[in-house]
């Protein structure tokens, strides 16, 4: 074998639970690399090949150096004035040193600095093995891995996510020795339980994957998750259906098989008076299956489940799971007929037996303060109010439903069923079931004004609650999804291009708030500040660079929508090369006005300008003045700027030709009024002052 060669490292288990194997794998592979590149055994941790199934771990590193380098280390000791006495004898400090570095006090060298001369010498050290290093690193890597979840078994003392059975470590074609869990690693790994049971010899590296497959394991991840969908598809196909294939249930379908089969499978079809929504959760969350579509979009009686086998008789195991599927969506439709006997409007009152939240009470508490926080936020974005309070007063009622007590999921859109079978108008059904969005980053937002007044405020509600009952998001702990809300309320506003101040909103729900908690203005102002971080954070996402939103944070106080549209007009002008020297100005004008001694400048007097240069750029900034008016009244930003690009060259000028700083106090006073006029023009807009920062 060469001096290098791959790192074959597998860690055998009991069932891994399937949602686990990715992150674990990722704490092998970043764990065990970054001590090898810190060693100096490899060169980069970019590529490292990660492998799994549910009873194994492993990753392949490439190019792994069996030794590392020798080096010569250099040691400085102490000076030479401490280093002998004033006989020239050596000191204890020159003798500890040489025996530090294995040598005696006349083999050291002089080493001469700015500072004098100091002992010095030149350690050879010889490089360590892969096998001596490996044991430590392994130690360190499974330690870090440890978590809530690990456990302990036999009389061990190391910690895993699933008891270990085997461990295989090969450098190359060489075994390299390591002693963990109480297994000495080997050459060897399992196959498939069914189809190869027993060990299997890999003889090289390079040669794992190849190995496993020929005893029925696909140990790469994605190609099992590429396996299914193809197979899904296939079938599909040829029944001229669509399969609904979730990614995170092919992630999920992946972590459970190491050797996917795709089968499909019928249901009767009288199961399709159930909703679809609760027919494919049923599928995907107890069975692990797959629903399809007719070519209509709508469902199909049948679905596509995976084995962990290629069975010889294919029909009496896809059977088997059509037999095991029928009780479960028994069970759907037994909770869609259960909760229909009474009318969503009924099951109002036990939402007083959930609680929110221990200082906010109950989730009709929360109800009842969104019948009127939708009040205001309806009115805000020009939403039905009537149809709005309608459905906050039923939006939580299918919280306590059976159908979504199963699937938590399904909260919103079975009120929306409920609410429609139980008679409520169409566009209330629509707001109870919308006002969940967005669920998710990148989740579409409601679609229907109600749906956006009711998911407005009942994220306002939880913010404010939530911050006043002194649960705000601390580090990565953010058990209610404020941040997640924020956003939410930040989207909502941007989108419904209300003109109500964020700040007005925020406002609203803590005056209804305070009859179950204190709400004073210092919490106000902080929600406000949390709900506007998530705005810069989602205006840079929108291609808005930081110095813009810094920018246009510092210039008038506004909507979220009225933000957005001056955050875009400022970031086309910085964008305009030419506008650079008119930023310059701006920034150096600021910088005067914090400067100058003057505490009150009042207005530009016109018979104390003097020069040319301040005449013009007086003239230009009354001009600009009544055309920016016009433009911001209309909201038009783009306009305003390009009006007020056009002071570009009357500001140049003036800087070139006039000393604004003079001795003449009340000539300066008059010429810093005159920079105040120019920056306020701007601060309508934004602090273009800060573009250049």
């Amino acid at each position: 074998m060469s001096e290098r060669a791959d790192l074959l490292i597998e860690i055998g288990c009991e069932e891994l639970p399937a949602a686990q194997i990715d992150a674990q794998l990722s704490l092998l592979a970043e764990g065990l690399g970054s001590r090898l590149e810190e060693a100096g055994l490899i060169d980069s941790t970019e590529g490292i090949v990660r492998l799994g199934t549910p009873r194994r771990l492993a990753i392949r590193i490439y190019d792994v150096a069996a030794r590392q380098a020798d080096q010569v280390l250099e040691r400085k000791g102490p000076a030479e004035n401490v280093a002998f006495d004033a006989d020239g004898q050596p000191t204890k400090a020159a003798e500890g040193f040489a025996r530090s570095v294995g040598r005696s006090v006349d083999e050291l060298e002089r080493l001469e600095t700015d500072q004098g001369r100091w002992l010095f010498a030149r350690v050879e050290q010889a490089g360590k093995s892969l096998v001596e290093l490996l044991p430590a690193m392994f130690d360190a890597t499974i330690r870090s891995m440890a978590g809530a979840r690990s456990m302990r078994w036999s009389d061990r003392e190391e910690r895993f996510l699933r008891p270990v059975r085997w461990l295989l470590v090969l450098h190359g074609d060489l075994p390299v020795e390591l002693e963990y869990f109480g297994l000495e690693a080997g050459t060897r790994t399992r196959g498939h339980r069914i189809h190869a049971p027993g060990w299997h010899e890999i003889g090289d590296a390079v040669d794992y994957e190849k190995v496993l497959e020929q005893a029925f394991v696909l140990v790469d991840p994605q190609r099992r998750r590429q396996r299914i969908a193809e197979q899904a598809e296939a079938l599909a196909r040829d029944a001229k259906l669509e399969p609904v294939l979730r990614e995170g249930l092919l992630d999920e379908v992946a972590g459970l098989t190491e050797w996917p089969v795709a089968v499909m499978g019928h249901f009767d079809e009288s199961f399709l008076a159930v909703p679809e929504e609760a027919l494919i959760s049923s599928l995907e969350q107890h069975q692990k299956s797959f629903a399809l579509r007719r070519p209509d979009g709508s469902l199909a009686p049948r679905f596509i489940a995976v084995a962990n086998i290629e069975s010889k008789d294919a029909a009496l195991m896809t059977a088997g799971f059509e037999r095991v599927i029928r009780p479960r969506l028994s069970d759907a439709r037994f909770f869609w007929d259960q909760d229909r006997r009474t009318a969503l409007g009924d099951k109002r009152e036990r939402l007083d037996a959930v609680l929110f939240q221990e200082k906010l009470g109950s989730i009709g508490d929360k109800a009842r303060r969104l019948e009127r926080l939708v009040d205001h936020t309806a009115e805000a974005i020009g939403a039905d109010v009537e149809t709005s309070r309608a459905a906050a007063g039923l939006c939580k009622c299918d919280l306590v439903t059976e159908m979504v007590g199963e699937f938590p999921e399904l909260q919103g859109i079975m009120g929306r069923y409920y609410a429609l079978e139980g008679g409520e108008d169409p566009a209330v059904a629509d707001a109870i079931e919308s006002h969940y969005r967005p669920r998710h980053a990148g989740d579409d937002l409601p679609a229907d004004p109600a749906g956006q007044a009711l998911a407005l405020a009942d994220r306002l509600d939880t913010l404010l609650g939530v911050f006043a009952a002194g649960q705000k998001p601390k580090g990565g702990k953010d058990p209610f999804a404020l941040r997640r809300a924020a956003l939410g309320v930040v989207r909502i506003l941007a989108e419904s291009g209300t003109a109500t101040p964020l700040r007005a909103m925020v406002e609203a729900a803590a005056k209804i708030l305070r009859d179950a908690v204190k709400v004073d203005a210092g919490l106000i102002d902080e929600v406000e500040q949390f709900v506007f971080e998530r705005l810069r954070a989602w205006a840079s996402e929108q291609g808005i660079e930081a110095n813009t939103v810094h920018a246009v944070a510092a210039g008038r106080a506004g909507s979220v929508a009225d933000f957005m549209a001056r955050a875009r007009a400022v970031q086309a002008f910085a964008d305009d090369p030419t506008m650079a020297s008119l930023v310059a100005a701006n920034k150096r004008a600021s910088n005067l006005l914090k400067q100058a001694e003057e505490s009150s400048i009042g207005d530009v007097s016109d018979k104390m300008l003097h020069d040319e240069a301040e005449k013009s750029l007086s003239a230009a900034i009354a001009a600009a003045e009544r055309s920016v008016e016009k433009a911001l009244v209309r909201s038009d930003y783009p306009a305003a700027l390009s009006v007020l690009s056009g002071l570009r060259e009357p500001v140049d000028t003036f800087f070139d030709q006039v000393m604004v700083m003079c001795d003449d106090k009340a000539l300066r006073t008059n010429r810093l009024a005159l920079l105040e006029r120019l920056r306020r023009q701007f601060l309508q807009v934004a602090d273009v002052a800060r573009l250049g920062r």
